[in-house]
């Protein structure tokens, strides 16, 4: 399980394409082609992953967008970054620093 310090980045071969509506997004691997689906959840931490340096930082700004946060928002949402970590979407830790080209 991550935590609240570990750095998270977009992996500099995805692309991310929010949906229609509250219907959530897709995201495309460009290295290996794989298409992901993700729920209007997964679509909000797409979206804020660039700006957002931290695993704490990011949960904490989910948080302040949603109404009424679930306690066990903490926990599923590093479980899901960890999730996407696994799949290469995500880079975490050292490898979350900026890439230049």
């Amino acid at each position: 399980m991550l935590d609240a310090s570990t750095t998270v980045a977009r992996h500099p071969r995805v692309v991310f394409r929010r949906l229609g509506g509250e219907t959530g997004g897709v995201v495309l691997h460009l290295g290996t082609a794989a298409y992901h689906g993700v729920n209007e959840m997964g679509a909000l931490v797409f979206s804020l992953l660039d700006g957002t340096p931290t695993v704490g930082a990011l949960i904490e700004n989910v948080r302040q967008r949603l109404d009424d946060a679930p306690p066990e928002l903490d926990s599923d949402l590093a479980e899901f970054l960890a999730g996407l970590a696994a799949r290469d979407l995500i880079l975490v830790g050292g490898d979350a620093a900026p890439v230049t080209p």
